[in-house]
C-alpha cells in the first residue's frame, strides 16, 4: 500500500440494501482506508449492516432510521488499537480514539445542523478537546461554508454568514486544524453540494486535520457527485509520511 486515504461523504441515507452496496463498492473504488460517513439514517439496531468484508470495523452514532446518523468505517488493511469512542445521542457525531504503533489519533465523523446552532459546535469540540494532544482528523458535512467567497456560488442576492462558521473557525485556530482540501487548492472554487431550492453550489463537506499533517498530505480531492447529492471528499497521506506517523498498513 502506497498511501493512507481518508474519505468523508454524506451518503444521504443507507436504509436500502442496494444503496448500501453501491456506497461500500464506491468507497472501495475510491480506495478508502478510513471512511467517515454522514446521514446514514440507520437505527442503532441496524448499524451493523454497514460492516462488510472490506470494512469489517465500524463505529457509529444513530438517531433514527429517517434522519442523521454518522459512522467511521475502517478498512481491513489498517492495523490499529481502539481506545475509546464518544457517541452523540442525537446522532450528529462519533469520535474514536485509536493508537497506531503507539501514536494517538482522534478521528471524528460529524453532521452539523442545517440551522445556525453554535451550541452544537461547542458541544462537539468539548467532547473532542480532551483528546487535543492527539493527531486530529475530522470529516463531515458541517452544513456551512468556511469561506463565503470561495466555498459558495449562488444566484441569490444576499447570503447571510452564520455565527456557527465563526465559532468553527475559532475552534480550528485553537486546536491547530486546517481544511485539507483548501490547503491543497488555496484559490480554487470547489463545491460538494448543489441546492435547487437556493440555486447555489456550496462546499459544505470538509476534512479538517491537524496542522502537523500538512507536510504529509499527498493530495486532497472533491470527487464527482454520484449515489448521493453530496460529493465525497478525500485526503491522501503519502507512504513515506505514514511510516513517519507510525501507520502499520497491511497489504
Amino acid at each position: 500500500m502506497n498511501s493512507l486515504n481518508i474519505v468523508s461523504w454524506n451518503v444521504r441515507g443507507l436504509g436500502s440494501g442496494q444503496k448500501r452496496l453501491k456506497v461500500l463498492n464506491h468507497l472501495d473504488d475510491l480506495k478508502a482506508d478510513i471512511a467517515l460517513l454522514q446521514e446514514t439514517h440507520l437505527s442503532l439496531s441496524a448499524g451493523h449492516l454497514l460492516c462488510c468484508s472490506q470494512y469489517p470495523v465500524m463505529y457509529s452514532a444513530s438517531f433514527n432510521s429517517k434522519q442523521r446518523g454518522v459512522a467511521v468505517l475502517i478498512n481491513k488493511n489498517v492495523t490499529f488499537t481502539h481506545k475509546d469512542t464518544v457517541t452523540d445521542p442525537e446522532g450528529r457525531f462519533v469520535i474514536i480514539n485509536i493508537s497506531i504503533q503507539n501514536k494517538d489519533f482522534c478521528i471524528a465523523s460529524i453532521y452539523g445542523p442545517n440551522v445556525d446552532d453554535s451550541s452544537f459546535f461547542h458541544r462537539f469540540f468539548t467532547s473532542l478537546s480532551v483528546h487535543s494532544d492527539s493527531t486530529i482528523i475530522i470529516g463531515g458535512d458541517v452544513n456551512l461554508v468556511l469561506d463565503p467567497e470561495l466555498d459558495r456560488l449562488s444566484t441569490a442576492a444576499n447570503q447571510r454568514t452564520w455565527q456557527s462558521a465563526s465559532i468553527l473557525k475559532q475552534y480550528m485556530n485553537d486546536l491547530g486544524l486546517c481544511d485539507a482540501w483548501r490547503s491543497c487548492h488555496p484559490n480554487t472554487k470547489g463545491f460538494t453540494f448543489f441546492s435547487p431550492v437556493h440555486h447555489s453550489h456550496s462546499c459544505l463537506d470538509y476534512l479538517l486535520v491537524s496542522n502537523s499533517l500538512l507536510k504529509e498530505i499527498k493530495s486532497s480531492n472533491i470527487h464527482p457527485n454520484i449515489i448521493s447529492d453530496h460529493a465525497p471528499v478525500s485526503v491522501t497521506i503519502s507512504r513515506g509520511s505514514t511510516h513517519t506517523l507510525g501507520f502499520n498498513l497491511e497489504v
